[in-house]
């Protein structure tokens, strides 16, 4: 017995060739995904988002319509802030996405 069997028309077995292709496609699969992971350290994309804080949109305007008073709304910027946030006020930002405007009152801001 031979170490290559091929079939009787001198291909290789079905199962051998499947077997090959699975090895390859997994093999090229492991390799992407190592390569993406090195190309994210060496260029420090996964370090940057992890260095920048979430963001919270706080509306001063806001808060002041719903009944809110200069105190309350610096103690509840301070209380986000210290919890790791960092809180722009909602006028000041030219856009952004409705996620991260913190709602205040019904029917009021974004």
């Amino acid at each position: 017995m031979g170490v290559e069997q091929r079939d009787q028309d001198g291909t290789m077995p079905r199962r051998l060739t499947a077997g090959l292709l699975m090895t390859a496609l997994l093999a090229g699969a492991l390799g992407g995904v190592a390569a993406s992971q090195l190309g994210q350290s060496w260029m420090g994309i996964g370090a940057d988002s992890r260095a920048q804080p979430p963001l919270i949109m706080l509306s001063v305007a806001e808060a002041v319509m719903a009944g809110r008073d200069a105190r309350e709304i610096r103690a509840l910027a301070e209380r986000f802030a210290d919890a790791g946030f960092g809180v722009l006020d909602g006028q000041a930002v030219l856009a952004a996405p409705a996620e991260l405007y913190l709602p205040l009152s019904k029917g009021v801001g974004r």
